[in-house]
């Protein structure tokens, strides 16, 4: 008798453990992606404003490579307007997609505002450049 009611605490257990999991995947995953409205809460931490100069190289070559290849546009008419350090609430960097898990883990990075003097394109990166995300698109 004993042994089934351990049994079955064990299951209780388990199960709800899957739950929670369950529940937090989905909750990060339900949170908007791209092409964010430039007023929308920011979920990262703003350091002192560093200048343009700080920017690291690859962080720098990662977002225009990408600002190219979304814009067609010349790498030549793009540039590079503001750069500021930031701590990103999540490992998607604030910016969920469906059905992706999200690590609650602060990461640090930048957030870059690239223009061709018409639009203006916004990207989240981590520290290093490898990951980079377009926020949001002015027009």
């Amino acid at each position: 008798m004993k042994l089934s009611w351990l049994r079955l605490l064990h299951k209780i257990a388990l199960i709800t453990a899957v739950s929670v999991l369950v529940f937090s995947t989905t909750s990060c995953a339900n949170t908007q992606t791209n092409y964010l409205p430039e007023e929308s809460v920011s979920t990262s931490t703003q350091t002192p404003n560093p200048s343009l100069n700080q920017l690291p190289p690859k962080v720098e070559s990662a977002v225009l490579s990408d600002a190219v290849k979304r814009t067609s546009r010349p790498l030549a008419a793009l540039r590079i307007t503001q750069a500021q350090k930031q701590n990103w609430s999540d490992s998607c960097l604030g910016l969920a997609e469906p059905g992706k898990f999200c690590a609650q883990v602060i990461v640090p990075g930048w957030k870059v505002i690239v223009t061709d003097g018409q639009r203006k394109w916004a990207y989240r990166t981590n520290e290093s450049g490898q990951q980079v995300k377009l926020e949001y698109l002015q027009r």
